[in-house]
């Protein structure tokens, strides 16, 4: 069921669409196969010739090649950076000794506040517990003078109680 308008040309198109694709693979016949490999080694022999040519070039390139030696003025500003990379190292340990120092220094100063803490709470553990026996002194001095007045009265209801006698 082809269309006439084109003939032949119509079912070829349409048999082209059947199988997807007009174009036929590479890989159909064994002499495209074998063509194929020998254009292979073709290219890899262009390719290792390409690659001799240009090691050979550049071997040539670099003893023809007059290397200067290195000019007066780089050679003292290579030297100006070396002692200037130096001194920043000897800064850098200089900087390093005094934060070493400085270490040293607020650990003695922890320290010394540390004993002083600890002084401290021992003075005032000697406060609390001088404040604690004049507490118990003072209580005691209570109790005393609370028997002391019980005492008078005792008397004093004793002494009442003796005169309603007689």
């Amino acid at each position: 069921m082809s269309l006439t308008v084109g003939g032949s040309h119509m079912l070829l198109c349409r048999t082209a669409i059947r199988r997807g694709s007009t174009k036929k693979t590479l890989h159909t016949s064994a002499s495209r196969m074998k063509a194929i490999e020998n254009q292979s080694r073709r290219n890899n022999l262009k390719l290792l010739t390409g690659v001799g040519i240009f090691g050979f070039t550049a071997v040539v390139a670099a003893n023809a090649t007059f290397v200067t030696k290195t000019p007066e003025l780089v050679a003292v500003k290579e030297e100006a950076e070396t002692v200037e990379t130096e001194k920043v190292e000897i800064e850098a340990v200089e900087a390093a000794a005094v934060d070493e120092e400085t270490a040293v220094a607020e650990a003695a100063q922890i320290a010394a506040e540390k004993a002083l803490a600890a002084e401290t709470i021992k003075i005032v553990a000697e406060e609390a517990e001088a404040v604690e026996a004049a507490r118990m002194g003072a209580e005691e001095v209570a109790a005393a003078e609370a028997a002391r007045i019980a005492a008078e009265e005792a008397a004093a209801a004793e002494a009442a109680r003796m005169a309603a006698e007689e």
